[in-house]
């Protein structure tokens, strides 16, 4: 008879250790959350990905990267709601100051800018969302 493994998966194994930053990792359920937040983003479902993000908290990651990971990708999926736009500015200034180098050279960012800003030239272009467009280089 063979050696039976239990298979456990990456949100069961990342509940049984917590949030740490053994090996400066920052494995842990916070993380997974994080990850999970990313890949629903990328396949396009925002309101599932602005949903994710309002139950985490990315201030318990240990990591600075990862907590500007979380406001990018919070604030791009609240750039593809409709009436969000604000908010998804406010996201984003949050990562900037979290790391304003992982922010404003971050090409998903630079993209999602450009769009606010195109958007907004209709209306008033707001002085936060200016300042970053210039800041990461855009013509404003």
């Amino acid at each position: 008879a063979r050696d039976r493994v239990d298979s456990v998966t990456i949100s069961e194994l990342a509940a049984r250790t917590g949030d740490g930053n053994a090996y400066w990792l920052g494995f842990g359920p916070t993380n997974v959350a994080l990850w999970r937040m990313a890949a629903v983003l990328e396949a396009g479902d925002y309101e599932r990905a602005v949903t994710l993000a309002e139950s985490i908290d990315p201030q318990v990651h240990p990591n600075k990267s990862r907590q500007a990971a979380y406001w990018i990708d919070y604030g791009r999926s609240l750039a593809r709601l409709r009436g969000r736009h604000e908010d998804a500015v406010m996201a984003l200034r949050h990562a900037e100051a979290v790391s304003p180098l992982h922010t404003l050279r971050n090409p998903y960012v630079r993209d999602v800018l450009a769009e606010l800003l195109a958007r907004a030239r209709r209306d008033a272009v707001g002085r936060d969302l200016r300042g970053m467009a210039y800041r990461a280089g855009l013509p404003v």
